[in-house]
């Protein structure tokens, strides 16, 4: 079967987690990615350890299957080659600050002239516009300022807790993949491409969602520990076991609150769902004592049998093993050349009609660049003349 993507040329000129994410996602669908490196510094990611035989296990994860051009984009022989790149491209991805682009001759105006079908995706931390615009910023910065973390902490906690996964990074990755596709429909219909402004902290702020429902319905501003989905009911909450595991309970719909109430030994509980704040302690202290007189095998063995949504908290080793995770092939081995055998993240939907693909690949800095000059159409001595200006690595 072909994939979704497949004939799609990618210009990716992302670094570290959240382009690089978001690209992955068009690889893993079929597109041709040109990964766009700086000659001496490469992608950051590939120094970020752990690392084995001299490679990044986090860069391999979001760049397999790309192939990499070094370039030096300050100088005009670069910025030739980048105007050339764009012309044959169908999408470029920059994660560059507002105006970068610009000063590299290559903004969409200037692109979109020698290409229209060009889908110009700017997928930036605070987006074109706005006071925040020219800030640099990282997945805990657009967490802060979107208001997550002002949320994600328990009630008797004081300091907020930072998420152990860069969840506004990884939202805006996906966020961003879903605006290309989008466009690419858009091409479909009109025959011309457009400029895309993706910014991770607008994505942040829609994430939310909840709480901002709840603040503009009654003017609450959400306290930590106090919302819906934080524990302030005790049918949705984590409890300890017997042995010192967790469970996450989320026993929502009135029929599995019950019939958890009557499993655990406190039937009496069952018409107090969704008892008045003052009850609610006493509440989760019953819920906390019947939790604790079994342990996390008993009580998942109890649940999964009866179809509940409690689960147990699992940790890396678990997940890595788990039946479900095996079933779904979220975590497949894949032979990554002059590595080795790698586990890897598949991509996280399943097509009927195409298929999406597993990329092994990973390339080293600059490992494409001459082959990806020869398709432009430049000589080998005209290569090795721009090599030697440090132009461009191979």
């Amino acid at each position: 079967m072909a994939a979704p993507l497949e004939g799609i040329v990618v210009l990716d000129f992302t670094r570290l987690l959240p382009g690089p994410f978001c690209t992955q996602l068009l690889a893993n669908l079929g597109a041709d990615v040109i990964k766009i490196e700086d000659p001496k510094i490469g992608d950051y990611m590939r120094s970020v350890p752990p690392i084995i035989r001299d490679v990044s296990y986090p860069f391999v994860m979001v760049n397999r299957g790309k192939r990499s051009l070094a370039v030096d984009l300050k100088t005009s022989e670069g910025q030739e080659i980048l105007r050339k790149l764009a012309g044959h491209a169908d999408i470029l991805v920059e994660q560059f600050r507002p105006g970068v682009m610009a000063r590299l001759g290559a903004d969409y105006d200037a692109l979109a002239m020698l290409n229209p079908k060009l889908i110009y995706c700017s997928f930036s931390g605070f987006g074109q516009n706005g006071p925040y615009k020219d800030l640099p910023g990282h997945d805990i910065n657009f967490e802060a300022l979107a208001g997550i973390l002002s949320v994600s902490r328990n009630r008797d906690e004081r300091r907020p807790a930072i998420p152990s996964v860069p969840v506004a990074d990884l939202a805006g990755g996906f966020n961003a993949a879903l605006a290309i596709l989008a466009s690419l429909r858009t091409r479909d219909r009109t025959g011309r491409g457009e400029f895309i402004d993706v910014a991770i902290y607008d994505t942040a702020v829609t994430l939310l969602v909840l709480g901002l429902a709840r603040f503009f319905a009654t003017g609450e501003e959400p306290v930590a520990g106090e919302t819906l989905i934080t524990g302030s009911f005790p049918f949705y909450s984590l409890y300890e076991t017997k042995d010192a595991g967790w469970l996450s309970v989320a026993a929502v719909e009135p029929k599995f609150w019950e019939r958890m109430c009557e499993l655990i030994g406190a039937p009496e509980l069952s018409g107090k769902q969704f008892v008045e704040a003052a009850d609610r302690a006493a509440v989760a202290e019953t819920l906390a004592a019947r939790f604790r007189e079994r342990t996390l095998a008993e009580w998942e063995s109890m649940f999964f049998a009866e179809a509940l949504p409690i689960a147990g908290v699992r940790r890396m080793p678990e997940v890595v093993n788990d039946p479900q995770v095996k079933a779904r092939g979220l975590l497949p081995a894949v032979d990554v050349p002059g590595v080795g055998r790698l586990q890897v993240i598949s991509h996280p939907a399943k097509h009927t009609t195409t298929e999406t693909r597993n990329p092994a690949r990973v390339p080293t800095k600059g490992q494409d660049t001459e082959t990806i000059m020869r398709s432009l159409g430049y000589t080998s001595r005209h290569i090795a003349a721009l090599a030697k200006k440090n132009v461009i690595a191979k």
